[in-house]
């Protein structure tokens, strides 16, 4: 039998990352176990938010295909503006408290219910469901063993290693997924510069909406997605960073390093959907993949396949690692016992892998998993975490997060509208909070 080079490539690869992850040496306190500690430095802290925050490469590379340069202004610039602000005012608030998690700050700053509440909400939000969904798409892909079979495959790899070694595991892995992201990406963009021509190239293949704003999409649905990037400031995969660095200056410097890294691949990644557009007249599988096997040499494909890969496993094992956190932790744990909340981490973890297999299969595509999160998310978690943070309290708090949650489940089944439902759910949860504040 013979294999082709994204086979080998994968094949090496995954076995590499579960050596790494695999191989942390094993932490038994809470502490070590969830956050490292809180001892990880700035280049830790840079690799991971980098790498976690593109597992949905392959979205990407389908709106850029599909839409042109407006992608970098929504999945982009948005985030930019949201991640800077997140910095400079939220970042050090979170590494100078001793509250690990959202819901642990509504239970200090509110109530139970409260953060239990919040706790169901993060749990689907910081689903990594849209992210397996992806990695199935590859495994598929490449191996031809189908799109369940890729999914249980995918999720059981990613469950494992963290399981094993906790966010220390999370890290370590994340340093390799780093760099096969940029090593990946920037050597296929070459190739394809040196090989088809620059912007005159993609100027003469591809028509001008695709190099305007707001392209063939909507205004209304464009500035819907900034308002989604406010997701940011509730992700709590950046709170658990936050609050594991090893100093408040670390967390703000690390953001905002990150936010270059960014804005740099997300350059690369759309330059390389639009070479996707101009060489591919039809779509198979995705525009990258479909990219790989037209137009790169076996190597090149194995190595633009394997740095896809990369990316997305890096999203997946932080946001399964998140999730089961707070299954375990927020929801069935919360004991004195460090061991206890270990264990229940590790069964939360298992869990949130079962329900991303769900809700994987359920969902169509990626950007309608982050579009109905995101949209739930913002509205009802957006004001009241601002609330916690700065020491404003409401009335009802319980209230002060399901309302809005209720008014934009409302709106999404009822209302055909043009109308995001986040923003009547946000409006309320504003609301909510002028006429009830104390």
């Amino acid at each position: 039998m013979i294999f082709s080079f994204p086979q080998v490539f994968i094949v090496f690869y995954l076995i590499l990352v579960f050596c790494v992850g695999f191989l942390t040496p094993r932490e038994s306190s809470e502490k070590g176990f969830l956050f490292a500690n809180r001892r990880v430095t700035l280049p830790a802290l840079v690799m991971s938010l980098v790498s976690t925050w593109y597992g949905g490469i392959l979205e990407v590379g389908r709106y850029s295909y599909e839409h042109g340069i407006v992608t970098f202004v929504m999945f982009g610039i948005f985030y930019y503006l949201a991640a800077l602000i997140y910095a400079l005012f939220i970042a050090p608030k979170i590494s100078e408290s001793n509250l690990s998690s959202i819901p642990e700050l509504f239970y200090n700053s509110f109530n139970k219910k409260s953060a239990i509440l919040s706790a169901i909400i993060i749990v689907f939000l910081a689903s990594p469901a849209p992210y397996i969904k992806m990695l199935a798409v590859i495994i598929d892909y490449v191996y031809n063993i189908g799109f369940i079979n890729s999914i249980l495959i995918g999720t059981v790899f990613s469950v494992l290693y963290t399981i094993k070694g906790g966010f220390r595991s999370v890290l370590r892995t994340d340093i390799i997924q780093f760099s096969m992201m940029f090593i990946g990406f920037l050597g296929i963009l070459i190739y394809l510069y040196l090989k088809f021509g620059g912007y005159e190239f993609l100027a003469r293949e591809l028509p001008p909406i695709k190099f305007s704003i707001p392209g063939n999409l909507s205004w209304s649905y464009l500035f819907a997605w900034g308002f989604i990037a406010l997701i940011t400031f509730i992700d709590p995969n950046f709170y658990q960073r936050s609050f594991a660095s090893s100093s408040k200056e670390n967390a703000r410097k690390a953001i905002i390093i990150s936010i270059l890294f960014w804005f740099i691949f997300d350059f690369i990644s759309v330059a390389t959907g639009l070479y996707a557009a101009a060489i591919i007249s039809e779509v198979k599988y995705s525009p990258f993949l479909d990219l790989a096997s037209y137009a790169l040499p076996p190597i090149l494909q194995g190595l633009f396949i394997v740095s896809m890969l990369a990316i997305i496993m890096s999203t997946i094992d932080s946001f399964v690692f998140i999730s089961g956190f707070t299954i375990g932790r927020d929801l069935i744990g919360r004991r004195k016992d460090d061991k206890v909340n270990v264990g229940y981490t590790k069964i939360g973890i298992i869990l949130s892998g079962t329900i991303s297999i769900v809700l994987a299969i359920f969902f169509e595509n990626a950007v309608d998993i982050w579009y109905v999160t995101g949209s739930f998310g913002v509205s009802a978690l957006l004001m009241p975490m601002l609330c916690a943070l700065y020491n404003k309290r409401v009335t009802s708090p319980f209230i002060f997060i399901l309302a809005p949650f209720v008014v934009t489940g409302i709106w999404f089944i009822f209302t055909p509208s043009t109308i995001d439902p986040m923003y009547p759910g946000l409006i309320s949860s504003i609301i909510y909070y002028l006429l009830f504040r104390k």
